[in-house]
């Protein structure tokens, strides 16, 4: 498959290398929204304005663990909202507006609003929910209530 080329006022060749999966991707999800709609499919489509952060999310110590890449962002671009069972996360990355004339080589980062959700298992304390912002990582610790223990309970005879 050929790459298509394109000049720019310069005369040099910007090169994007997926731009024709990207638009091959775009036509497959055109069809399928006809065929089955969007939401039947695609629970988690991003549109060409969002981006989705990284996320890892573990259990240690009694508690569900959240850690997302959020870099170029500050604490008061994040907004988080918890539920008994769902964390969503949301924001955004706003573009660098000082540049007047770009001619760019390559341009990969993400700019735009994004909102991720995450399911979260039964038993998480949403009211005891912690965040902390460092270096462009977000880390949730959402403490897991505590389960009843297990107690037998003897039968006796008679009544």
């Amino acid at each position: 498959m050929a790459e298509k080329e394109e000049r720019t006022s310069r005369g040099i060749t910007s090169y994007r290398p997926f731009r024709e999966l990207s638009e091959m991707q775009d036509q497959i999800n055109r069809l399928w929204d006809t065929m089955w709609g969007p939401r039947f499919w695609r629970p988690f489509r991003v549109a060409k304005d969002e981006w989705m952060p990284a996320a890892d999310v573990y259990q240690k110590e009694g508690a569900v663990h959240v850690k997302v890449e959020l870099p170029g962002l500050s604490e008061k671009d994040i907004e988080i909202t918890v539920t008994e069972d769902t964390l969503t996360l949301s924001g955004e990355r706003s573009e660098e507006k000082e540049i007047k004339e770009k001619d760019f080589y390559r341009c990969e980062r993400s700019y735009g609003r994004f909102m991720r959700q995450i399911a979260l298992p039964a038993g998480t304390d949403a009211d005891k929910a912690k965040a902390s912002f460092k270096d462009g990582v977000l880390e949730i610790e959402l403490p897991l209530k505590e389960t009843p223990k297990q107690k037998k309970i003897e039968v006796s005879a008679g009544g």
